[in-house]
């Protein structure tokens, strides 16, 4: 095993270099040579900092829960932990001119993103947040008398190397203050691209930008002028610099170089690790932490377990695991198994993704190694046009030079003569019950006990597997909307329907295996889909010689609603499925609205026209019995099952099975029964629980008996559930845990029939490097298939996983594997291609505590400056200090934590470490504003809260209303939307009645996070008052309800972005009201979230392109939407404590009431009396 070679964060001193490798800090000699480790944490490491005297390194690395700023000796030991701040922005950026560590963090403000800057004593202390409001990065010149320069980047959305050739309101920008009198200005405006990491170097200011299309080192003099660049890398981007005021170090592709001046040319470094490498070492499989797919064989004694893409047979009570696929570098999904002792399985060889059939219990070839035979290939229908799959043996498939040169890709072997039996034991646990035919019988052209390789004939990914009753199918849906049909037994594919767009996520075969049945979306984003059936027989399914089948499809449904879950009863008289076809609404709660929170229910379609329904009325005859009236009489075997489809007047046999609408999903039939899943309607962001502490609650299973026609649970809690094939028993997930109970009744751990499954049996160990070269494969062709256009806006992806590929090899943790698929996630300069790990942490650890209150140290003690208002209606933004019983007030002195006497060494942030949602006990003496019991102590118990992010933003939203509402003297409101989701549209609520009713309204969408509620936010903001409810006795209301009723403006910034972008952009064409700031994100190709790699880690693909008319086409992606006023929010002015935009917003909405009167409710006149006039005279004559 070779040491990794990926070297990040650098920085130098002296003769010196320090970066981080494998999770760890090193030093190394500046010249070149071996590298020594300063720690031994095996936790993610960022830029670590040689002090100005180059005896101590500071960095941060995890502590507990968050990354905190910790200090080491340079020749060893003297580690300590600074930093108690708790948060993931938490960076080391530096030193003062004092030579206090200057530290981004947003640990103290509300919103996470924006990163403030604070010095920090080297030897620990309070940290004090320095006068420069949100930044990436500072940079201090040197200091002449009474001027400190200083030099100032931009908060990034993220780092340019992640987003290359962003161009956004977000991108990087630098402020410069060259005299230290707090006065910023912009440097180097006129620079188009992503600028961050300014260096001070000899009187000029180096920094990092992409201007001219690649991230390269430039420099310009302290007036913006005489721009020079100095380094020309094309392939990957310069990043991460640093300097010691002389020279510049960075990294790129992993690799150092130094530029020992700025008119010296780069030199790489040649520096080795000699590490042992523990992160690139094979380690054993954690199945729970991994676990994926749980399919149970036909009778429910073993199963298929799926974990970290590999592949086990499993059997429930005792005995060993068995592995099925745990080649390195392969993942293997969806495994089904089918026939007599087979299983079939989804993995991707040579980086493609290929179906594989294979026996259970295959013979040991000897002398293959530890992954025995290579699968035999299988002729494809589809892919052969005119050629018959079973004229012998085909030749091998010509297999791309790319796909052979990538780690861990399988030579294609010639198949084996070799013939043995299967192992009959786990024959028949697979098969047990299931109908005797020839299914699972190996293709003629493979010998048994070989794996057969059925590839597909374009690229593709596959979302839903199934095999028919009788072992001779295997059905596979893909994500592009193709349904192909696997023969078992020649190894045939051919193509079966095809909607081209759209993933096809289930299906359901008949008890004859005659019919295939599955739900296909019929519009984008799923929100309607159809039912459809398909006859499958050897004829039917002969490949034309295009390669696709012909078969008789019916359509079940017509794709009016969601339908989805099909399964046919056993006795193939009913398919059950479930639909959201119930509209029976209910009344919003706080607006006058109305919603359908719960329209599922469940369905039965009479297959055949003679079929009566099992809950309508029935002629009794002598034969009629229940079982027969109730559509669930299980044949006694499956081979008197016929099932007959009668298509005319399909879809006018629906029945409705008499439970009430509801969450239901995941439906599955069994005999004289129905089970589902069913979720309890909760609120999406969780505030809505009855504490803080509950989780969300699982979905309980459900069986509905069709013959007495009641519903009873059967499992309370679960996350996901499998029926077994005879019907008798369930498979169930919950908490990564697997348990086996019987399906018609519910059962308890004291009876016998529950079942805990034992994972510990799975041993497996994985290669890192294998297994990272996997996932960079995967998460590359994700991107390939799902970026939102099919010629990756011209980018050329083959040549960027040529290039980026290699680096994999010299990878040291996970850490650095997240990193490189950032970058090359970074490589489509589009929006939205996130990379997302699970959270680290320590082991067995716990968040920092916080009081939601600000704390400075006097000669007295820590006094309590500010306690946080917060919000009685968010339950996340409530200080420890204002629950009942403290009684703590501005003022106060805090003494002493869980009995510990506080100091000024000793600060209440590190006696609260790991003290979040646990009681403490607090020592509080009483201030002034306690009167006559000041000076009094006390001992109280709170609970300390592990984030004061929402504490926060709601008292900087209080702030703000204030503020509008003493310039206006109580006549405007505000209302911010922090995001377009569920918490957006909660705060937007909060006070849209209030604030609405005022005669001019200020919506704030800066620091809007995005979403996908836009549209609903721009109906109620864009609404117009027509007309007004005048009740007697209470106040007039607009019509329609909510509108504003005066003039409008909207306040954007470069951090509103996503639907915060298409927020803005709509107001502007909508004409909804002036729009003043900055530039917004510019990113508007949404995403997902539908897929993760075999670790669990979430990478995204921008797949969801907005386009708008009124001449924006698709300018807004990597642009944003243009303010009509721009009005920016330099530096000097979060230090001022003052928000121009808002003021300037003020201003303009005074201006605007000039022109655009408030509408106001009529005056109670000039309406029709009721009262008649007088009767008028007879005329003469009557």
């Amino acid at each position: 095993m070779t040491s990794s070679s990926y070297l990040r964060f650098p920085h130098l001193h002296g003769d010196l270099v320090t970066f981080v490798a494998e999770d760890d800090v090193w030093i190394a000699p500046l010249d070149g040579g071996r590298a020594w480790r300063v720690s031994s944490l095996q936790l993610p490491a960022r830029n670590p900092r040689f002090t100005p005297d180059g005896k101590r390194l500071v960095w941060t690395v995890i502590q507990g829960t968050a990354p905190e700023v910790v200090t080491a000796d340079v020749n060893g030991g003297g580690y300590r932990q600074l930093s108690y701040f708790g948060h993931g922005s938490t960076k080391v950026k530096g030193f003062t001119p004092d030579g206090d560590v200057v530290v981004t963090s947003a640990f103290r403000q509300p919103d996470s993103r924006l990163t403030h800057a604070y010095s920090l004593p080297v030897d620990g202390g309070w940290a004090e947040e320095l006068p420069f409001g949100p930044v990436e990065s500072v940079a201090y010149g040197t200091v002449v008398g009474d001027e400190r320069p200083v030099v100032l980047a931009s908060v990034l959305s993220r780092e340019p190397a992640w987003w290359k050739r962003y161009r956004g309101g977000a991108a990087g920008k630098l402020w410069i203050d060259a005299d230290g009198n707090g006065e910023f200005e912009r440097l180097a405006p006129e620079l188009d691209g992503n600028l961050t990491d300014p260096m001070w170097i000899r009187g000029r200011i180096a920094f990092l930008s992409d201007h001219e299309g690649y991230g390269n080192l430039y420099s310009v003099l302290p007036n913006g002028t005489d721009l020079r660049r100095h380094t020309d890398h094309e392939d990957f981007y310069v990043r991460h610099a640093a300097t010691d005021g002389e020279r510049v170090v960075f990294e790129s592709a992993g690799e150092l170089w130094l530029l020992s001046g700025l008119d010296a040319e780069p030199v790489k470094l040649e520096i080795t690790l000699g590490s042992a490498s523990q992160a690139r070492r094979a380690s054993a499989l954690k199945p729970s932490r991994h676990l994926g797919d749980v399919i149970p064989a036909h009778t429910g004694d073993s199963s298929a377990v799926e974990a970290h893409g590999t592949l086990h047979w499993l059997r429930h009570k005792d005995g060993p695991s068995r592995i099925l696929e745990a080649a390195p570098g392969v993942r293997a999904r969806l495994p089904r198994p089918f026939g007599a002792g087979r299983i079939a399985y989804i993995a991707d060889h040579e980086g493609t993704e290929a179906l594989y059939l294979k026996n259970i219990a295959a013979p040991v070839h000897g002398g293959h190694g530890s992954n025995g035979q290579a699968p035999v290939r299988a002729q494809a229908a589809a892919d052969e046009a005119g050629q018959d799959a079973d004229a012998g043996t085909p030749l091998p498939r010509p297999v791309s030079a790319a796909a052979l040169a990538r780690p861990g890709a399988p030579a294609v072997a010639p198949a084996s003569a070799a013939q043995a039996p299967v192992a009959a034991e786990v024959a028949a646990e697979a098969a047990s019950g299931s109908p005797e035919s020839d299914a699972g019988a190996a293709p003629e052209h493979a010998g048994a006990g070989e794996s057969t390789r059925i590839d597909f004939p374009k690229p593709s990914r596959a979302s839903a597997m199934e095999a028919s009753p009788d072992g001779n199918w295997i059905a596979v849906g893909t994500s592009f909307g193709d349904i192909f049909l696997a023969d078992t037994r020649s190894g045939a594919l051919t193509l079966l329907s095809s909607i081209g767009e759209g993933s096809i996520d289930g299906f359901s075969w008949s008890p004859d295996s005659a019919w295939l049945g599955w739900s296909e979306p019929v519009t984008s984003f799923g929100s309607r889909t159809r039912l459809r059936l398909a006859r499958i027989t050897d004829g039917a399914t002969a490949a034309t010689p295009a390669g696709t089948a012909a078969p008789e499809i019916i359509d079940v449904t017509d794709g009016r609603f969601r339908d989805e879950s099909p399964a046919f009863t056993p006795d193939g008289k009913f398919l059950a499925f479930l639909s959201n076809r119930s509209f029976d609404p209910v009344y919003d709660g706080h607006s006058f609205d109305l919603s359908f929170p719960s329209p599922i229910k469940p369905y039965l379609v009479a297959l055949a026209a003679d079929t009566p329904s099992p809950f309508g009325p029935s002629v009794a005859l002598p034969e009629d019995t229940a079982d027969s009236r109730d559509g669930s009489a299980a044949p006694d075997t499956a081979d008197a099952v016929t099932v007959t489809v009668d298509a005319e007047g399909l879809a006018h046999r629906v029945i409705g099975v008499p439970v009430p609408q509801g969450n239901y999903s995941d439906l599955a039939a069994t005999a004289g029964a129905l089970l589902w899943l069913d979720q309890e309607l909760a609120g999406v962001t969780g505030d809505g629980r009855a504490s803080l502490e509950d989780k969300n609650a699982a979905p309980s299973l459900v069986r509905f008996d069709l013959a007495k026609r009641r519903a009873v649970t059967i499992v309370e809690a679960l996350d996901s559930y499998r029926l077994t094939g005879d019907g008798a028993k369930v498979v169930l997930v919950h908490d990564k845990q697997i348990r086996v109970c019987p399906a018609a009744a519910k059962a308890d751990e004291e009876s016998g029939q529950l079942v805990k499954v034992d994972l510990n049996r799975i041993r497996v160990r994985l290669d890192p490097v294998s297994v990272w070269g996997q996932a960079f494969d995967e998460a590359w062709r994700l991107q390939r298939d799902f970026f939102w256009t099919a010629d990756m806006a011209g980018q050329d992806w083959d040549s960027v996983h040529a290039r980026y590929r290699p680096i994999v090899d010299r990878l040291g943790s996970h850490d650095d594997l997240v990193d490189l698929l950032w970058e090359l996630h970074g490589e489509l300069g589009t929006s939205h291609a996130y990379v997302r790990p699970a959270l680290v942490t320590e082991n067995g650890s716990t968040g920092q505590g916080r009081l939601g209150a600000d704390l400075a140290f006097t000669g007295a003690g820590w006094e309590i400056t500010r306690i946080l208002a917060g919000e009685s209606s968010d339950p996340l933004a409530t200080s420890p200090l204002t629950r009942p019983g403290v009684d703590a007030r501005p003022g106060d002195v805090l003494l002493a934590i869980d009995g510990v006497e506080l100091s000024e060494a000793l600060t209440p942030a590190m006696q609260l470490a790991g003290s979040a949602g646990r009681a403490v006990e607090l020592t509080l003496r009483n201030g002034t504003r306690h009167g006559a019991r000041a000076g009094e102590q006390r001992r109280v118990a709170v609970v300390p809260v592990k984030d004061e992010e929402r504490l926060r933003y709601q008292e900087w939203v209080a702030s703000n209303r204030r503020t509008v509402r003493e310039a206006s003297q109580g006549t405007f409101g505000y209302l911010h939307i922090p995001d377009m989701a569920a918490n957006g549209w909660a705060q937007l609520h909060r006070d849209l009645d209030t604030e609405t009713a005022l005669d001019g309204l200020i919506v704030d969408v800066r620091r809007n996070r995005g979403g996908h509620t836009s549209q609903l936010v721009a109906e109620l903001i864009g609404r117009k008052v027509t007309g007004w409810s005048m009740p007697r006795g209470e106040r007039p209301r607009t019509y329609p309800h909510h509108a504003p009723r005066g003039p409008v403006i909207i306040l954007a910034d470069e951090f509103a972005g996503s639907d915060g972008d298409i927020i803005t952009q709509v107001s502007k064409l909508r004409g909804i009201g002036p729009v003043i700031g900055t530039r917004t994100w510019g990113g508007v190709v949404g995403i997902d979230n539908r897929f993760a790699l075999a670790d669990g880690t979430g990478v995204t693909q921008p797949r969801y392109a907005t386009w708008f008319g009124g001449g924006v086409g698709w300018g807004v992606e990597n642009y944003g939407v243009d303010p009509d006023i721009e009005v920016s929010f330099p530096p000097h002015a979060y230090a001022a404590g003052s928000d121009p935009q808002l003021e300037y917003g003020i201003g303009a909405l005074k201006e605007m009431i000039q022109e655009l009167p408030t509408d106001r409710p009529p005056l109670r006149e000039g309406y029709r009396t009721v009262r008649p006039a007088p009767l008028p005279a007879r005329s003469q004559g009557n």
